[in-house]
């Protein structure tokens, strides 16, 4: 198994899973990024891998949702 790297900033076109806590009790924040659509990914029936990535979330974050904010404001200043 390969480990995850992680980046400043979400690559192009590539697609959020999921936000979470970096650490535990923790204010930092990470999303979870594929390349592949995430209904493209879970129809795949012999091969469901995909490229993946973790994307550090900027700031400190009390909530899931605050944090979600945080990326969409980083993803929609990139394009």
């Amino acid at each position: 198994m390969t480990a995850i790297e992680y980046l400043d900033r979400p690559p192009s076109g590539w697609f959020v899973l999921d936000v979470m806590r970096k650490e535990w009790r923790k204010w930092d924040w990470v999303a979870l990024m594929i390349d592949v659509h995430p209904d493209d990914f879970l129809s795949r029936k012999r091969d469901p891998t995909a490229p993946s990535c973790w994307v550090l979330i900027p700031g400190k974050h009390r909530n899931k949702d605050t944090a979600w904010d945080a990326l969409e404001d980083m993803m929609a200043t990139r394009h």
